[in-house]
């Protein structure tokens, strides 16, 4: 999600003039920290869930840097999210499956019709490879069995549907076995969800980084004019021409990282 904060998630929460934002996922803290910045700097509150922290620690000191202003919840989302209050923003990015995600959006959307409140602006990463299509698991047993892809700790390998146990990302992760088949991955559950619900909801994808998806009601559309001027502009030829440009940046990088540690490689092994 890191990734998009500039260029898309800022400059939507600004239009949006978003007073509660909730991130599900923390993870690093990339995002959190420049949740954090934004909400003292606007005077509003972040609220981050995630169940294992990767540095607890690090939490903490956001807490006593941030004050009022940070709201952590060190459960699952799909517990967390229905005692959160009026959120206008949320940005998903924890688990990566069709069963979470799909009842992520359900539980805000019974929430916004409960209180006669739109939909809240709505940001969600990984809707491209590997797990558009494909289920991932942080904590298999917390998925119900019947909702839940056969999987194994292996690798995702682009232009393959079969796993791989010595190649690929994510060779330590709990990955779905198969891809593209029904409610399986982050992509087929937010579509699922579209189609379910009965809320007039308009569904943007911006490519790029694994890809990220943005929800907004149109009754929001209709009444912010800074947020429809926003969304719009994901589309202008001067945005997309700058979005190629950082894409190619990130791939040289990473040429140039994999050229690195592959003369580092060749060495250690003469």
């Amino acid at each position: 999600m890191i990734a998009f904060w500039e260029t898309v998630v800022a400059p939507l929460l600004e239009a949006r003039a978003a007073r509660v934002i909730v991130e599900v996922g923390v993870l690093g803290g990339d995002t959190t920290v420049k949740l954090l910045e934004y909400a003292e700097a606007h005077d509003c509150v972040v609220h981050a869930i995630d169940p294992v922290p990767a540095a607890p620690k690090f939490i903490d000191d956001l807490g006593q840097r941030y004050g009022r202003h940070f709201v952590f919840h060190q459960e699952k989302s799909l517990d967390a999210l229905p005692r959160i209050d009026e959120p206008d923003a949320i940005l998903i990015d924890g688990d990566h499956n069709w069963y979470t995600v799909v009842n992520e959006l359900r539980l805000l959307a019974a929430a916004a019709v409960q209180r006669s409140q739109p939909f809240p602006l709505t940001f969600l990463h990984d809707i491209g490879w590997p797990y558009g299509r494909r289920d991932a698991y942080y904590d298999p047993d917390a998925i119900p069995p019947e909702h839940r892809q056969p999987f194994r700790k292996a690798g995702v390998v682009p232009g393959m549907t079969e796993l791989s146990p010595t190649s690929g990302i994510n060779l330590g992760a709990n990955n779905a076995l198969q891809e593209g088949t029904d409610r399986n991955g982050v992509l087929t559950a937010v579509e699922d969800f579209l189609t379910d619900t009965g809320l007039v909801l308009v569904f943007k994808t911006v490519a790029g980084y694994n890809g990220l998806g943005i929800i907004v009601s149109q009754e929001q559309l209709d009444s912010i004019d800074r947020l429809r001027e926003a969304l719009a502009e994901l589309e202008s030829p001067a945005w997309l021409a700058h979005h190629c440009r950082r894409l190619e940046d990130s791939r040289i990088h990473l040429l140039a990282k994999a050229a690195a540690l592959g003369r580092e490689l060749r060495a250690r092994k003469r």
